[in-house]
């Protein structure tokens, strides 16, 4: 084997790497799919004189999708730190 092709195999994710990028976008389609679909029963609510369901979408959804990203960035960096490959 070359060295070009070592470093390829080097550069694939492996276990929990892989997995991760999967379970954040599944949170994320989660998030935005399924707020959206209770919505309608949240409305009811008033929350800061909101309506609940028009607050949960359009601040919850927002924090969610920033915390998954942040989480997602910290957690790459030591899968990154731990195999070597720090920029």
């Amino acid at each position: 084997m070359s060295a070009g092709s070592d470093q390829f195999e080097k550069a694939q994710p492996k276990g929990r790497a892989r997995r991760f990028p999967a379970l954040a976008l599944s949170l994320w389609a989660l998030i935005a799919f399924a707020i959206p679909l209770i919505v309608q029963p949240l409305n009811l609510i008033d929350f800061i004189s909101f309506p609940l369901g028009f607050y949960m979408l359009a601040q919850g959804a927002l924090i969610a999708f920033l915390l998954i990203a942040i989480v997602s960035a910290r957690r790459q960096d030591r899968i990154d730190a731990r195999e070597g490959r720090d920029d």
